[in-house]
């Protein structure tokens, strides 16, 4: 089967129809956790003890998980990117009316780095383990 979008064949875009509704559950759950966090006010409590900047690194991690649940569901990376920026951008807002929780833009920016690495871990993965892109 040839690639009509002009790009090199891409066997993991035919991969089965559950592994996209599997990515995508995974992705809603994922935000919504992520929602929950930023919504107590001592979600963060336990980097008390940790560097300073280190909730940096937490940040990455869960956007880039979120980044890559949504690659894996799409298959499109930029969207997996694109979403961390703009669902890190909706939390820095939100955090805006919890108490006791301060937006920063650097979170913001750990969010999209955070996915980044993410998104292109998963199309990296996909296309080692398949031969294409997602």
């Amino acid at each position: 089967m040839n690639d009509t979008s002009g790009g090199a064949a891409a066997p993991w875009r035919r991969r089965p129809r559950w592994v996209k509704w599997l990515g995508w559950c995974l992705a809603v759950a994922w935000a919504a956790f992520l929602f929950m966090q930023s919504s107590s006010s001592t979600a963060g409590s336990f980097l008390a003890n940790f560097p300073p900047g280190s909730d940096k690194v937490v940040h990455a991690g869960a956007f880039g998980l979120l980044a890559a649940l949504v690659t894996l569901a799409s298959g499109r990376p930029l969207l997996g990117v694109l979403t961390a920026l703009l669902y890190g951008a909706s939390d820095e807002i939100h955090q805006l009316f919890v108490p006791e929780r301060a937006t920063e833009l650097l979170d913001l920016v750990a969010d999209t780095v955070g996915g980044a690495v993410g998104a292109l871990a998963v199309d990296f993965v996909a296309r080692k383990r398949h031969g294409g892109s997602l």
